[in-house]
C-alpha cells in the first residue's frame, strides 16, 4: 500500500498537482531539503512546493527505484527543472497512509 501511495506522490508531483500532493500530506507534515532546509506544517510545506512548481516551466519527476522498509519508503529519483537535472533520494515516513515527513537528499547546482 505504501509503495502505491509513493507512486501516486511521484505522479502528482510530476504533474504539478498541488491538490494531489496536499491529499497525501499529514497536517503535521515536515519537509526537509537542501534549499528550504526544514519546513514544519502542511500549509507551509505546500507553499514551498508551490514555489518549485511556479518557478519552472518544465518539470519532470521520475523514480529510478522505490524501496520500502516498514513505514518508510525511499525514492531514488531524477528531477528535471527546466534545464537542470537533479538526482537524489527522498526518504518518506508514513503514518495512517499519510506522509508525515519527507527528507530530500540531492546535489544542488552551484550556478
Amino acid at each position: 500500500m505504501l509503495k502505491e501511495l509513493t507512486k501516486r506522490y511521484i505522479k502528482v508531483f510530476d504533474e504539478k498537482d498541488l491538490n494531489g500532493v496536499s491529499s497525501l500530506f499529514d497536517d503535521d507534515f515536515v519537509l526537509e531539503d537542501p534549499v528550504v532546509k526544514r519546513v514544519e506544517g502542511k500549509n507551509k510545506s505546500l507553499e514551498a512546493i508551490k514555489n518549485i512548481f511556479n518557478n519552472c516551466d518544465k518539470l519532470n519527476f521520475s523514480a529510478k527505484n522505490i524501496y520500502m522498509e516498514g513505514n518508510i519508503t525511499i525514492i531514488e529519483f531524477v528531477l528535471i527543472l527546466d534545464e537542470h537535472r537533479l538526482e537524489g533520494v527522498d526518504i518518506i515516513k508514513w503514518e495512517n497512509e499519510k506522509m508525515k515527513e519527507l527528507r530530500a537528499y540531492l546535489d544542488i547546482p552551484k550556478d
